[in-house]
């Protein structure tokens, strides 16, 4: 029940997309996605291993970490993909996605 709410949550349109996060196909397209490019680094169920935990991270640590870090190269994702893998994580950890995606309200509610 208690994650019913947190999707609730996590399906509201972020930054005006229109992206359902808790659509279980594109959770599960997330996961695929996420073997692909992710996983070897950052583990099985995305704790961290050569790269940390990301757990919980929202599009916009995605969009972030796939144009590359100082601890990744860049990550050439198809259209959808990038939303896809987002979905997956946050399902991973919706209390910690939900945390983010509140503070980044705040933080864009606080630039106006």
């Amino acid at each position: 029940m208690k994650y019913a709410v947190v999707f609730s949550l996590l399906a509201t349109p972020i930054l005006a997309q229109d992206v359902d996060f808790s659509d279980p196909a594109l959770i599960a397209f997330g996961q695929e996605v996420y073997t692909d490019f992710c996983l070897a680094c950052h583990g099985e169920e995305a704790l961290g291993g050569n790269g940390p935990d990301i757990q919980g991270s929202i599009l916009s640590d995605i969009t972030q970490a796939i144009r590359g870090t100082d601890q990744m190269e860049p990550v050439e994702l198809y259209e959808g993909e990038p939303e896809a893998v987002t979905a997956y994580l946050m399902s991973l950890a919706p209390e910690i996605a939900e945390t983010k995606l509140r503070l980044q309200a705040a933080r864009k509610q606080g630039s106006k």
